[in-house]
């Protein structure tokens, strides 16, 4: 199943608990593909927030146009730029699409990173990623940090403890604490075994 989809059934099980404050956040170009799939697979509606249609509701006198009868889908940089209302909503779910975009928010110069995470705090996350590692074991402390800052500790905690992850007992032990908190699809493997 791919993490769209996932996604989605995450989606529509708080929409059905009436858990209707839901925002998903995208790069821009995924908005309205992130819109068509709600409709067409989950047959739930959805307002695509942009700075048009931000500032038209604002001149009409809306008071915070993430406020919404629907899923509110944004960009990437959308959300950074509004995270003062954004932080006004009290979400039951955000979900952060290629969230690895936002791995570098341990590090200062990443703003962006860190007004959305500012603007999240303590509100339940789904974070969807193909590749949560590119670099570094610190960009998984930078996106685990995105869901719950206490798993980890501060960067020089994790730094010490796994940044030259040598031993198999010090894997394992990372393994262990990530288990709780994420959820890694094996949609590509089963593919391939399947064609074979």
């Amino acid at each position: 199943m791919g993490k769209t989809i996932e996604a989605g059934l995450v989606i529509s099980q708080k929409w059905a608990e009436g858990k209707k404050r839901i925002l998903i956040i995208t790069p821009s170009s995924l908005r309205k593909q992130w819109n068509q799939e709600l409709l067409e697979k989950f047959f739930l509606p959805s307002t695509i927030l942009e700075a048009r249609t931000y500032n038209a509701e604002k001149k009409a006198g809306k008071r915070n146009s993430f406020e919404q009868n629907e899923l509110v889908i944004c960009s990437i940089n959308f959300a950074a730029n509004k995270d003062e209302d954004l932080m006004l909503i009290p979400w039951d779910l955000v979900v952060i699409d290629e969230a690895h975009r936002l791995r570098n928010v341990y590090k200062p110069s990443n703003k962006l990173a860190k007004k959305i995470k500012a603007a999240l705090a303590n509100t339940p996350k789904v974070l969807l990623t193909a590749t949560p590692l590119q670099n570094s074991l610190m960009e998984l402390y930078g996106l685990v940090s995105f869901i719950d800052e206490y798993t980890f500790g501060d960067v020089k905690n994790f730094r010490a403890q796994y940044a030259r992850v040598t031993s198999q007992a010090v894997f394992a032990e990372l393994k262990s604490r990530l288990k709780p908190i994420c959820h890694r699809s094996t949609q590509f493997k089963k593919q391939a075994i399947n064609k074979l």
